[in-house]
């Protein structure tokens, strides 16, 4: 206790200082702080690449939603005031964990709003690296809601629409399929954040037909969306949108992460109704909802109806929306889904609880099978999941979790807690529990699986820094499978291991080194050799802003890769390349994320033994087009990617 008072009033006199010196500034245009000069802003990637390699492959449509890039990108131009943001508001930036949330809340309750973003590196728990990465997106306001009309929701907003082309110049094999090989994307949307949105999308995948044959309609996918906030309503969805509750036990369909070098990002944070406005054509609701608050209360309810693509007659559903082949759109549309939902949230002082209710309905029943390891799998045409989650803070702990239970009384239970240990140093404790019985279709906890059901496990993961240099991260995880998976024998376990250590010398210089270990079950009774790997990354300037290194080695039992990539700036230009040399064993792949266009969070992947070349160009043109073009060339192979966007 005496720790935490100590910290807490160091944190009250940086505070009355840092205050002094911004109102004794007055309208000076260049502020230092401890002799120096404080970060400029401008828009970081978010930290996401290393998490997007690890996704299993079969999660990997999830990667098409590009909501939180698009939100970022609205930040930018409409910051968040942090002097009359909640809770909530915090979650939805995507770049604040839990803890942070709750010190920076605890922060604003002891000495009041802001005056000046200096005041942030008085907050516990906010270092000046991450610091920079929020600026770009927030501002020091003066904590009051500004009164919109109607009309203002309609003038105030931003206009963006986004063209999105690929077309391989020159590929290994001849197109197999019966359309083109052309992929296209356009999207038109209006925002007016975090007050409206609407727009369309619409998207042709390669290989499909495109306004001929079985797409005489044009493009493969349409979507649309209307999102308004206003008073009490605080959401009210037409059209497409996510449904995101609790700690993802019932349901999930944002993007979200496990188990990675974020190891203190564990907890499903985000709001239960959010548009959607992505390519993607597995991960959405179609149809209607609706969030009201009252005071400290929100209330969620929501219909959907939407036609599913289903593999075969047991009713197992297909998640890449591919239609190129006759046997593909066959399938397409082939099952009915409706769903209801509600959830009933009540924001306490220090946290929340909720009530989350989902149910499914089905044209086609699902079959499970008559192999032993199918036992468990869905059965029927009618599923419902209930449940109960809740956060809450408690001086430097936080605790959060989920209960939720099936039709069939099969249960699923998720508990964790967040920990400031010292100055710097975190950590985090999740214990899992999921019957074998237990089963929803859209749920994404943290865990193994990638489906939900037969599997425990605890988690723990430790997280300190010293300075705003140094950082290390690392996690273990132990898990266990009761009941029988394909190809492996019951129980099952096994564990894994992350450390990593990265030094960060200034904001343009990074020096990360990890080491994964993972340890399977044996498969078909034969034991599975241990998975090893060891990353180094490097990023340093060359020429201060205007040239940047990356490089990255990678080495495994089964795979290396070494890729190393620059990037220069010249007046509205920007340009990188970048060359890869790899080699996998057979069956076995290694994934690259970074290597598309801005919001586009698709996956290189490398098989079997080569090299690839990438040069990618970017033109901004007045205040409102910008241009991409990306070639990328392999042994037999390349292909050409253009993107447009215009805002205004």
């Amino acid at each position: 206790m005496g720790k935490r008072m100590n910290w807490w009033c160091m944190a009250v006199v940086i505070t009355v200082l840092l205050r002094a010196e911004v109102k004794a500034g007055g309208q000076e245009t260049q502020k230092k702080e401890h002799g120096r000069e404080m970060p400029q802003e401008e828009v970081h990637e978010l930290p996401y690449e290393t998490e997007l390699e690890q996704l299993p492959e079969e999660e990997q449509p999830r990667l098409e939603n590009d909501e939180a890039f698009q939100q970022r990108e609205t930040l930018a131009g409409r910051r968040l005031d942090l002097n009359a943001a909640d809770e909530a508001a915090l979650y939805a930036l995507g770049l604040l964990s839990a803890l942070q949330v709750q010190q920076f809340i605890a922060y604003r309750q002891l000495l009041g709003p802001l005056i000046s973003l200096y005041e942030l590196q008085a907050v516990p728990g906010f270092d000046l690296p991450f610091i920079r990465s929020l600026l770009p997106y927030v501002r020091a306001g003066t904590g009051l809601e500004p009164a919109y009309t109607l009309k203002d929701y309609w003038r105030k907003g931003r206009h963006t629409v986004l063209m999105r082309y690929q077309r391989p110049l020159r590929a290994v094999e001849a197109n197999k399929y019966n359309g083109s090989i052309d992929k296209v994307m356009l999207r038109y949307r209006y925002q007016f954040s975090p007050y409206a949105s609407w727009g369309v999308v619409m998207e042709k995948d390669a290989g499909e037909q495109f306004f001929r044959g079985a797409q005489k309609q044009g493009f493969d996918h349409y979507g649309a969306h209307l999102f308004v906030r206003k008073g009490n309503i605080k959401a009210l969805a037409l059209g497409d949108y996510t449904v995101n509750m609790g700690q993802g036990l019932i349901q999930w369909h944002g993007l979200s992460f496990g188990k990675s070098g974020q190891v203190m990002q564990v907890k499903r944070e985000g709001e239960v109704l959010r548009p959607y406005a992505s390519a993607g054509e597995f991960y959405f609701y179609r149809g209607a909802g609706i969030t009201i608050k009252r005071r400290r209360s929100e209330w969620t309810a929501f219909l959907s109806r939407r036609a599913l693509d289903a593999a075969d007659s047991s009713g197992s559903l297909t998640t890449g929306g591919y239609h190129r082949t006759a046997a593909e759109v066959g399938k397409r549309g082939s099952m009915l889904q409706y769903t209801a939902g509600a959830v009933y949230k009540k924001w306490l002082p220090h946290g929340h609880m909720a009530v989350n209710v989902l149910a499914h309905r089905f044209s086609k029943p699902f079959v499970k099978g008559t192999a032993p390891y199918r036992l468990y799998g869905p059965d029927g045409r009618t599923f419902l999941n209930a449940g109960v989650d809740y956060a809450l803070g408690w001086r430097n702990l936080h605790f959060f979790g989920e209960a939720a239970v099936d039709r069939n009384r099969e249960y699923a239970v998720l508990q964790g807690l967040l920990a400031t240990l010292s100055r710097g140093v975190d950590a985090a404790f999740i214990y899992r529990r999921e019957m074998p019985g237990y089963h929803a279709f859209y749920a994404d906890a943290l865990g193994e699986n990638a489906s939900a059901g037969n599997e425990s496990g605890f988690y723990t993961g430790l997280q300190a820094r010293w300075g705003s240099r140094w950082l290390v991260a690392a996690y273990a995880d132990v898990f266990r499978f009761p009941w029988l998976r394909y190809r492996v024998n019951a129980p099952s376990e096994g564990y894994d291991a992350l450390v990593m250590c990265t030094w960060q010398p200034d904001k343009l210089t990074t020096l990360t080194l990890r080491y994964y270990y993972k340890r399977k079950a044996a498969i078909d009774s034969l034991p599975v050799p241990a998975e090893q790997t060891v990353r180094c990354q490097i990023s340093l300037p060359v020429m201060a802003k205007s040239l940047q290194w990356k490089c990255r080695l990678q080495a495994g039992a089964t795979a290396w890769l070494v890729h190393q990539q620059w990037e220069a700036r010249w007046q509205r230009w920007r340009f990188s390349a970048g060359y890869t040399w790899y080699e996998t064993a057979e069956k076995k792949a290694v994934f690259l994320a970074g290597q598309g266009f801005p919001g586009d969070n698709s996956l290189a992947r490398y098989s079997g033994s080569g090299w690839g070349l990438q040069l990618q160009a970017q033109r901004r043109i007045g205040r409102s087009v910008t241009c991409w073009c990306r070639w990328q060339l392999a042994p037999g192979a390349s292909s050409l990617q253009v993107q447009w966007r215009f805002d205004w």
